[in-house]
């Protein structure tokens, strides 16, 4: 159960990039441009506001199994260990903080506004957040707390899944 929340967790992160990305450079493109906000635009902004919900639910689940299953939280060491540091407060306060920028961002859409100013608050709503995302996510590169691009089976999933103390 645990390895497929997990892998989840790892699939959906690319589906936020990729709606992050689209929304932004949609809105940067009609504030250049001078377009009209249409419905194709608020579709993405929406796509993104789910995948983004959807990711926040797997990662709460498994930070209640990890973190506070695992007492990493008892210790009183969180913050002097850089790994339990990243799992307990960096990687999770900076992804809470970027989807209540996505959501800040859709409500946005939603207003009669004109198209310049939803444009506007938008992209700054999505930049961000895809900022924010692309630097909190554990990448297969950093040194401390990486995990493969893609856990592939259950093994490579089951050495990577729990935070080292």
């Amino acid at each position: 159960m645990h390895s497929m929340l997990l892998y989840l967790h790892s699939v959906i992160r690319y589906f936020i990039l990729f709606f992050a990305l689209i929304v932004a450079a949609q809105s940067l493109f009609g504030l250049m441009g001078k377009k009209q906000f249409g419905k194709g635009n608020k579709m993405f902004a929406l796509a993104l506001l789910i995948f983004c919900d959807l990711q926040l639910v797997l990662g709460l689940i498994l930070y209640y199994t990890f973190v506070i299953g695992s007492g990493m939280l008892k210790t009183g060491s969180v913050m002097k260990n850089p790994v339990s540091r990243f799992w307990a407060v960096e990687h999770s306060v900076g992804m809470i903080v970027a989807i209540i920028l996505v959501h800040v961002g859709y409500s946005v859409v939603k207003k009669s506004i004109d198209s310049e100013k939803k444009f506007k608050r938008l992209f700054w709503c999505s930049f961000i957040p895809l900022c924010l995302f692309v630097a909190m996510i554990p990448w297969q590169w950093k040194a401390l707390v990486g995990r493969p691009y893609l856990p592939v089976n259950s093994t490579a999933i089951d050495t990577v899944q729990s935070p080292k103390l």
